[in-house]
């Protein structure tokens, strides 16, 4: 007895090893032969990240777990994903776990998490999940039972679907159905005959066709039982509730799979009459402080759906919503929403999708004394949809406001009117075959008032009307006022039919004028932190700093003529405003606007674009005798770009091009500028003091008064590039003195710059003449000391470098140039004393030095100087050398030296 329990304990022990260690061992082997079998089944790419297999969590099946499953389609559709799931579940036989490649796994509970699946159908009716294989043991037996076959076997009790979306979409006739946020699960027998099957389903339902939105969001449940009947393909609604938003439906009825069609035949209706299922069709987020509220009437929606679907036909229908002589009050407000009724119907008698039409015989209620209504046919809903609309009546918005609650803040007044009439047909929508509209009628509102969140200023509209007795819709009148802005308008509205409808952009053609336009008045309320630039730098702006970024609507396609007399924006003040616009996708196109500012005027030709991330801009900016000083407050453009006028007093032309990015606020972040400017100075005004840089270098070259530097018609050619500005070399004359300048700076004001100065022989004075006596005046006015100046450190805190040496080098080679080419008839010993006689018998430079330096009288030239022999060249050199460097060394004296230039 002893042997046998020690047999049947190890025979325990073994199979328990067994359990533990197959997983182990077996993993890699059914993760291969699962993969091989979908690939060999599926005309697809079947593939996933991670197979995991557990012998006790679903014991006594055996759990596999598969991750990252991907069906990837091949032609014609190859590369789309039919199916991905992150989590794919299977409890499974454990015996099947060693069927061979060709024995089917029979598969008893499925779950599936967080999975996509799309099915599409493209222009020549392929389906994209039409992906299964047919075997050729199944084309030569067409009759081979499942049991026979390959793949898997689904005997399903249990099954679930977790967090999912599935797509529908079918391109050649433009429509798409999904389902989002999708729950699925059931509990039944799928290996029985028949059996009931208890389901439980929740979803967002979505439904375009020919992008017209008919379901956006609806939240629909399911809690239903079902009775299958597999032997024959049919299902059975049996017990069961069915919500759309908080809508109850209840399902009678069946759906039969028929081997080339489905017979569907079902019937529903509202298990209840009150008017609160009003309510429940809105969508939650509308659905609010509905606790309360008190109703009268009824609402009812009831249809049924019966017939054959197969590729060209669809069941009949004819669903019915109804509403007779409702009504509702919120028990906060004082108004009650009285006569309301509904009488809507879809329907298809004949099982041919374009008979399905749509017809609202009526629908209307009133507030108080105001009353709208209205009626509407809708036929060929799935291919060129035909509408004919009519509405009238008349609506006070302080009613409105009285009987429906609105958002918080939100503050609505004005009186709407209108009676419109109109037949179209969307292929003329889409077209723009505005000829083939019959619209007609007029629609009207006045003392409108609205203050929300949508705007920081009220927005009060005193008229504004529109004429539909035309093809294009007539804007005859439009006068409004936000904040400090006016507005008028009039002109022509091309497509509104097809802006309300099919989401098209707004287009049209109008006159806009206004005395003042400020564009801190259309910024929204939201606060944000907005956008820096990398040197912090942009324009001032009139509005707050953390309003929410301004943006060019993205519905407009509009072409503007506007005149304002007044436009504030960025804090400057635009006078005379006049010009075209066009609004197209998110960008603003500037064509030949003038305005007044600065005392001159500026014409601007370009773009705004904020389209993207990051709005951007590219611009022609013409300016013409703008006020230095104004510009150089109001721009900050021109303060990092141009530093040097805040020196200058009177006018300045300007022809800038220039692109880049631009803050929340529409201003310029101008370490991204880069453009060229070309600029021309109309001024004789230099005032030194105001800057460090010119202050400075009236310190160096004190024999030149800069406040008398005439700088009027100085032309300079300007680039900016990655933050930096580069200024092209430009010559300019200081009174006699050839000038030339060039360099570059950066935003930070760090400065690279150089000014070439061309001095004549006349500012070396007095003194200089002397050393220059016995130079022909001829030869004098031939004579030029070029005197380099190097600019360095920044526009605050200059650093100014003279080139002395040259300048010196180069005075000393010009005079014994000029002195060797006239004496040279008379032999090089005439030469050296001739220039002995100038720099050494009768050297006047002592005196000049003395003059200069404030030391009184020049020395007696007639006394006799200790001289050492020195080469003629080296006298020359010391001589000019202390002349140069004394001329620049010298300080400003307060009484007037007429030498200077003026």
């Amino acid at each position: 007895m002893k042997k046998i329990f020690k047999i049947l304990g190890i025979t325990v022990l073994a199979v328990i090893i067994l359990i533990v260690a197959a997983p182990f061992f077996c993993k890699d082997q059914i993760a291969q032969i699962i993969k091989d079998k979908l690939n060999a089944s599926m005309d697809a790419q079947i593939d996933f990240a991670e197979v995991d297999l557990s012998l006790f969590r679903a014991f006594p099946d055996a759990r596999l777990s598969i991750d990252g499953v991907s069906i990837i389609n091949k032609e014609p559709f190859a590369g789309d994903t039919l199916f991905y799931g992150k989590e794919v579940k299977l409890n499974l036989p454990i015996g099947d776990l060693f069927n061979s490649a060709s024995e089917p796994i029979h598969v008893n509970e499925l779950i599936v998490n967080s999975a996509v699946a799309r099915l599409t159908v493209n222009e020549n009716g392929n389906s994209s999940w039409d992906i299964a294989k047919e075997s050729a043991s199944a084309k030569a037996s067409p009759e081979q039972t499942p049991e026979t076959s390959t793949g898997f076997s689904f005997d399903l009790k249990h099954y679930e679907i977790n967090d999912s979306e599935l797509t529908y979409e079918d391109k050649s006739s433009e429509m798409k159905f999904a389902l989002s946020n999708m729950n699925h699960s059931g509990n039944g027998d799928f290996s029985l005959g028949e059996s009931t099957l208890e389901t439980y389903t929740e979803a967002l339902v979505f439904y375009t066709m020919d992008d017209i939105n008919y379901l956006s969001g609806q939240q629909i449940k399911l809690d239903a039982a079902i009775l299958m009947d597999l032997d024959n393909q049919k299902y059975t609604f049996q017990e069961n509730k069915a919500f759309i938003n908080a809508l109850e439906l209840k399902l009678d009825g069946f759906v039969q799979l028929e081997e080339t069609y489905t017979m569907v035949d079902l019937t529903f209706d509202t298990p209840s009459s009150d008017f609160k299922n009003f309510f429940a069709v809105i969508p939650e987020t509308y659905r609010k402080n509905l606790d309360g509220i008190t109703t009268t009437g009824d609402f009812t929606v009831n249809g049924m759906i019966k017939g054959e679907v197969d590729d060209t036909r669809i069941p009949k229908m004819d669903i019915k919503i109804s509403s007779n002589n409702a009504s509702f009050k919120y028990p906060d407000l004082p108004k009650t929403v009285t006569n309301i009724n509904i009488d809507a119907q879809l329907k298809n008698e004949t099982g041919n999708v374009d008979d399905t039409y749509f017809n609202v015989a009526q629908t209307s209620f009133n507030i108080g004394s105001d009353r709208i209504s209205g009626n509407a046919m809708v036929r060929n809903l799935t291919s060129n949809m035909n509408i004919d609309l009519n509405a009238n009546g008349n609506l006070n918005f302080q009613n409105l406001a009285q009987a429906f609650p609105l958002p918080e803040a939100m503050k609505l007044d004005g009186k709407l009117a209108l009676d419109i009439a109109t037949k179209f047909d969307m292929e003329s929508i889409e077209k723009e075959k505005y000829e083939r509209i019959n619209a007609k009628g007029t629609a009207s509102l006045t003392e409108f008032a609205y203050e929300g969140d949508a705007l920081t200023k009220p927005l009060v509209i005193n008229s504004a009307k529109i004429d539909m007795t035309t093809s294009r819709i007539k804007l005859e009148d439009f006068d409004a006022k936000t904040g400090y802005t006016d507005l008028k308008a009039s002109g022509t509205i091309n497509n509104l039919i097809g802006f309300l409808l099919q989401d098209q952009d707004l287009k049209g053609t109008f006159n806009v004028r206004s005395n003042t336009l400020d564009a801190a008045d259309f910024m929204t309320a939201t606060e944000v932190t907005p956008a820096q630039p990398a040197n912090g730098t942009t324009q001032k702006s009139t509005a707050a700093t953390t309003e929410e970024a301004i943006k060019i609507p993205a519905f407009l396609d509009a072409n503007l003529d506007f005149q304002a007399n007044n436009v504030l924006y960025d804090g400057l003040q635009l006078k005379n405003v006049s010009g075209v616009a066009l609004v197209r996708d998110e960008t603003l196109t500037l064509n030949n606007l003038t305005t007044n500012i600065f005392n001159g005027n500026i014409g601007v030709n370009g773009s705004v674009s904020t389209k993207g991330t990051t709005p951007v801009f590219n611009m022609a900016l013409d300016m013409k005798n703008l006020d230095i000083a104004q510009s150089f407050e109001g721009f900050d453009m021109f303060k990092s770009f141009v530093p040097i006028l805040k020196s200058l007093q009177g006018k300045i032309n300007t022809y800038l091009t220039f692109s880049g990015s631009l803050d929340n606020d529409l201003s310029p972040i101008l370490s991204t500028i880069n453009g060229d400017a070309l600029a021309q100075l109309l001024t004789q005004d230099v005032n030194a003091q105001n800057n460090p840089l010119l202050g400075k270098l009236a310190q160096k070259v004190s024999f030149i008064n800069l406040d008398k530097f005439d700088v009027s018609n100085i032309t300079a050619k300007l680039n900016f590039k990655d933050g930096a500005v580069q200024v092209a070399p430009f010559d300019f004359n200081i009174k006699g003195i050839k000038a030339t300048a060039s360099g570059r700076h950066s935003l930070t004001n760090e400065m690279d710059y150089t000014l070439a100065l061309d001095l004549p022989a006349k500012y070396l004075g007095k003194e200089g003449a002397n050393l220059l006596s016995k130079l022909t005046a001829e030869d004098i006015d031939k004579i030029n000391v070029p005197v380099p100046v190097k600019f360095s450190g920044s526009f605050l805190s200059p650093r100014i470098d003279l080139n002395l040496d040259l300048a010196v080098k180069n005075l000393t080679i010009q005079i014994v140039e000029i002195q060797k080419a006239r004496l040279k008839d008379k032999g090089k010993e005439a030469v050296g004393n001739t220039v002995n006689d100038i720099i050494s018998g009768n050297n006047p430079l002592g005196g000049i030095k003395d003059i200069i330096s404030g030391n009184g009288k020049p020395k007696d030239s007639t006394s006799t100087p200790t001289t050492t022999p020195v080469k003629t060249e080296d006298k020359v050199k010391e001589a000019a050398g202390n002349l140069i460097k004394d001329l620049f060394g010298r300080k400003k004296k307060t009484t007037t030296d007429t030498t200077k230039t003026k």
